[in-house]
């Protein structure tokens, strides 16, 4: 065992046989004593077989293609140390980075800690989608660093483990564990990390970004309901009030029909948004007090045998 015993390193991987070698070398230098997990996204290529040559590394299969959270959420199933770090398999990241946020998480009493690339490694269409993703979040209320959607990053996993089955399959579930941290008010840090140049071609595609954007949406509804509901129902009150105000001074003719129905409206919006709250709060309750999700002993062929809920 080394000083990263307590460590276990996630790297989900799909035809990255050209920089998963490279990737294993240095982190198995530099991690000296971490549990190392590759999970092999269902790849057409010889990802699996170069994984293989390292006996201190653990390799976990998909039998089809099933999505960069799905094989994040099967490593960290797997996880048996206490933190748990993700770790792109294309030599983007580097170890050196991975090093520093471990010893950020060990020392500053957080639940997480999430990497802010400092430098390029996007396309500009990527960039203008990330910066929109970005700018949504904000206006919903969300504060989560400048870079959501970084891969490198480190968790407690009693943490991370409780709302694995929250994450989604795709891309986003780097976005929504960093969504899910600073909704439940755990402490998360952040690190500036710098990009190595990548090995192999991105896979996030121009659907991914849409995903995303719909996603951002979807976990505020289950998180937050009320930072949707209220701004419009405050708004259509506000409008009915104001309108029907107006034309009962102007014209003395009454309240007009129309602003009644405006502020009828804006009522019964917030009060579908206090039940999707008090619903959400049910929802989550159940993560927070219930045994985080781990999974079986791996199978001999080490294919992935996840608990209900994740697959």
């Amino acid at each position: 065992m080394g000083p990263f015993e307590d460590v276990s390193v996630i790297i989900p991987a799909f035809n990255e046989a050209g920089g998963i070698g490279p990737t294993l070398e240095q982190l198995s230098l530099a991690v000296p004593g971490a549990e190392i997990i590759v999970v092999d996204d269902g790849s057409t290529d010889s990802t699996a077989e170069v994984v293989e040559k390292y006996p201190n590394v653990t390799l976990m299969r998909h039998g089809f293609n099933r999505g960069y959270g799905a094989a994040l959420k099967t490593g960290m199933a797997h996880a048996s140390r206490p933190l748990v770090a993700w770790f792109d398999a294309d030599n983007e990241h580097r170890v050196s980075d991975l090093v520093s946020m471990i010893g950020a998480i060990r020392q500053g009493g957080l639940a997480a800690v999430i990497g802010q690339r400092i430098s390029g490694g996007a396309s500009a269409v990527r960039g203008v989608g990330k910066a929109v993703i970005l700018m949504l979040a904000r206006s919903l209320g969300f504060r989560g660093g400048r870079d959501m959607n970084c891969g490198l990053r480190v968790f407690r996993t009693e943490v991370i483990c409780r709302y694995l089955p929250l994450l989604p399959n795709g891309y986003s579930a780097s976005m929504t564990s960093l969504l899910v941290m600073l909704e439940r008010g755990y402490p998360v840090g952040y690190h500036p990390v710098e990009l190595a140049a990548r090995i192999g071609t991105s896979k996030v595609t121009l659907r991914a970004g849409f995903a995303s954007l719909l996603l951002v949406m979807r976990v505020i509804m289950m998180f937050a309901p009320m930072r949707i509901f209220l701004p419009f129902a405050l708004a259509m009150f506000s409008i009915g009030a104001v309108y029907g105000a107006t034309l009962a001074i102007l014209h003395g003719e009454g309240f007009p029909t129309f602003g009644i129905f405006l502020m009828l409206a804006g009522l019964l919006i917030g009060m579908l948004g206090l039940i999707a709250d008090q619903l959400s709060q049910l929802r989550l309750v159940q993560y927070e007090t219930t045994t985080p999700y781990r999974a079986l002993p791996l199978a001999k062929d080490r294919e992935a045998k996840l608990p209900p809920g994740l697959s």
